[in-house]
């Protein structure tokens, strides 16, 4: 089984706990923030981050990019294309916080990530491992995605906003095993 994505950041970085998101409660902005256990601002900062490295390491030409990139200044240029304005945005507004301090977070999220990937791939690692790697943590990701940021809207990809990617129990887990298997053969 490899390591959770999402429980490694909040350890190396130091993050309290996440909350994962219930799809079957409404929630905005204004109930998550009302929850004083849980950074959201951070929360959306992470799982935003992470949600772009799962799109674009999940093909193979992103998984070779992945593989070869490093510490690069236009890293979230490089995850999100000609979005990374719009989803800075969005990820701004959602925590009330500053952009420049939002793409700055974001961007040591991704550089963790990237070393995280590289570390349970492993020495041998190939695009098709990195692709399966990515591919397993898509549950672990979208469970804690604020619905307010309709980040599917964002990188076109609708999939990302539907609420099963947050069910749990043992029918949505066998439903997620077959999702993460399936995802792996993009």
């Amino acid at each position: 089984m490899s390591q959770n994505i999402v429980t490694a950041i909040q350890e190396k970085m130091g993050f309290t706990s996440f909350e994962k998101i219930d799809p079957n409660l409404p929630q905005d902005k204004t109930d998550l923030k009302l929850n004083p256990a849980t950074n959201h601002y951070t929360q959306a900062t992470v799982i935003t981050a992470l949600a772009g490295i799962y799109e674009w390491g999940s093909s193979t030409d992103g998984a070779a990019q992945l593989q070869e990139t490093g510490q690069e200044d236009n890293l979230l240029q490089t995850i999100f294309g000609d979005r990374e304005t719009d989803i800075i945005n969005a990820v701004s507004y959602y925590g009330d916080k500053n952009k420049e301090a939002t793409a700055q977070l974001m961007k040591k999220v991704a550089r963790e990530a990237i070393i995280l990937i590289k570390d349970n791939v492993g020495e041998n690692s190939t695009p098709e491992k990195i692709v399966a790697y990515v591919a397993s943590q898509r549950h672990n990701i979208f469970v804690y995605l604020p619905p307010d940021l309709q980040l599917g809207n964002l990188i076109n990809d609708n999939s990302i906003d539907d609420v099963t990617n947050k069910m749990e129990g043992p029918v949505s887990s066998l439903m997620h095993f077959f999702e993460n298997l399936f995802a792996e053969k993009k």
